[in-house]
């Protein structure tokens, strides 16, 4: 197995389960040789198999964990990780494992504890790690420093990353989540370092991180200029990879807008009862973050972190086999689902994680896709969506790396796309304002950052929460932040965002020109 003979190895676990059906060995090692090989529900099956012979087991249990959590069941992997974590596993690889099936499922503080303890395993051993590759290694500390940078722990964060490089200075992901740690200066910057490792790449994906790192460092030195050239330089071979249609993303969003019309909500069945759940949605780096920390700080509301709950539990209902968790196809089906059926079935799946407080945020962006059937499945569940002035929108979407298997949201890797996917974005939004009047409430980024206290207090009173003072200094409650915004949203409400675009002059024109061509701008 360790020199990857899957063939031979999988010749010889059927001899031993011809011999023994229950030696569960045998059982696992076909697990991973079916997982290796992409056969997800095979895979499953059969490390279900494994944990049924041998229960206490821990590794079992985390590799079957990763891979419901591939096949979108985020629920049933959440307790595979707490049987693993009960178990109290000892190898380095298991732990490694649980840590990032814990981080996935949103249990950041666990998540870290387990890297913490994989890290001084992997320093106290005899023979130094030599045992374990270095890429193994590498994405050890990487997988560390990612879950201290979550935790808001920047200082010890910057020198986990540092050692995932010095590891494996090929680390690409590394260099680029390095860079975002802190303002860099003239005399304290990895510039160097890093347009040395320009000329390195192999992969589109090295190219999208080393161009981002560099992009940011000299954003933070001012040269906005030759930033946006390192931005353009940075997305081209994976534009190119991800063949991005806007045409695809066009009739997505228009098919919605057509299915859920006044007809579909004038014969809309009545749904679940409850105002648990409290949803923010909208484009990324909008504000989406900092709604949720705000609104989490208050004693009433717990912060879930970016549900898929809710686009899966729409799959489910409609029996979809689809692998994309935005298709019209199940956008059509779902019409004659059961409203309340649906909202029961996404309020139980968001346990145990939910339910020790009396809301909690959903903070998926892309959920405005589906406010038409959240209003319908969860009529008293509140809806928050932000804005944030078009221009600066598509820049910050520009600016990041988005998860590279996640199509939807591969529009950001082109800077006219990401006007236009805006655009049908915000028809989209005005199409649900006239369906469900009263419904949503829009939060403008720029009136939150500049004057904070009535904002929220309009936030609040919304949300039909009282007034409670910690939720103006969010910044210094405990807790982790597992998003791109984990350093901004630590240092608290400024407004040094707003008008960012206005730095890179005429290099946005063209966007500018789209946008404002279609009345987001008076000429």
């Amino acid at each position: 197995m360790a020199e990857g003979q899957l063939r031979i190895v999988h010749e010889h676990c059927l001899a031993i389960l011809q011999l023994d059906s229950t030696f569960a060995d045998a059982w696992f090692l076909c697990g991973v040789i079916a997982a290796r090989n992409g056969l997800l529900s095979k895979s499953i099956e059969i490390f279900e198999k494994a944990t049924t012979l041998a229960p206490d087991n821990p590794e079992y249990h985390a590799e079957l964990g990763k891979q419901l959590l591939a096949d979108q069941q985020p629920e049933r992997a959440l307790q595979e990780a707490k049987k693993t974590l009960h178990l109290s596993p000892s190898q380095l690889t298991t732990i490694n494992t649980l840590g990032s099936l814990l981080s996935h499922v949103g249990e950041h503080e666990e998540a870290l504890s387990c890297f913490e303890r994989a890290v001084q395993s992997l320093q106290q051993r005899a023979d130094g790690g030599t045992s374990l590759s270095k890429k193994w290694q590498a994405g050890l500390y990487f997988n560390y420093a990612a879950s201290l940078q979550f935790a808001g722990c920047f200082a010890e964060a910057a020198t986990a990353y540092e050692q995932s490089i010095s590891i494996l200075p090929s680390l690409f992901k590394a260099h680029s989540a390095l860079s975002t740690l802190r303002q860099q200066t003239e005399d304290d910057n990895h510039l160097s370092r890093l347009n040395a490792l320009r000329e390195k790449v192999i992969s589109s994906r090295d190219q999208l991180h080393i161009g981002h790192a560099i992009a940011k460092e000299l954003e933070d030195l001012g040269r906005f200029e030759e930033a946006f050239d390192s931005l353009v330089w940075a997305k081209q071979a994976q534009a190119r990879a991800a063949n991005y249609s806007r045409e695809k993303t066009d009739r997505l969003f228009t098919g919605v807008r057509d299915l859920f019309s006044a007809g579909a909500f004038a014969g809309a069945q009545k749904g679940h009862d409850t105002n648990e759940p409290i949803f923010i949605v909208g484009m990324p780096r909008t504000g989406t973050t900092l709604t949720e920390q705000v609104l989490s700080s208050h004693s009433q509301v717990f912060a879930a972190g970016e549900l898929q709950l809710f686009p899966l539990q729409v799959k489910r209902s409609v029996a979809s086999t689809t692998t994309d968790l935005f298709d019209l196809e199940t956008f059509a089906a779902s019409l004659a689902t059961n409203s309340a059926d649906l909202g029961i079935n996404y309020i139980e799946s968001t346990c145990p994680r939910t339910g020790h407080t009396a809301h909690f945020t959903d903070k998926l962006p892309l959920n405005f896709l589906f406010l038409g059937l959240i209003g319908q499945a969860l009529p008293k569940a509140k809806i928050i969506c932000l804005r944030r002035d078009p221009m600066d929108t598509c820049l910050s979407n520009y600016r990041q790396i988005f998860a590279a298997n996640f199509r939807h949201y591969h529009y950001n890797l082109n800077l006219l796309d990401c006007g236009q996917y805006y655009l049908q974005f915000d028809r989209t939004m005005r199409h649900w304002h006239q369906m469900m009047p009263g419904r949503i409430f829009d939060l403008q980024y720029e009136s939150l950052v500049e004057n904070p206290t009535p904002v929220v207090r309009a936030l609040l009173n919304y949300c039909e929460l009282p007034w409670e003072e910690q939720c103006l200094s969010f910044h210094q409650k405990e807790g982790s932040v597992a998003t791109p915004s984990a350093l901004q949203v630590r240092q608290g409400i400024y407004a040094t965002s707003v008008d960012r675009w206005r730095r890179y002059g005429n290099q946005l024109r063209p966007l500018y020109d789209l946008l404002q061509s279609a009345g987001m701008y008076r000429p």
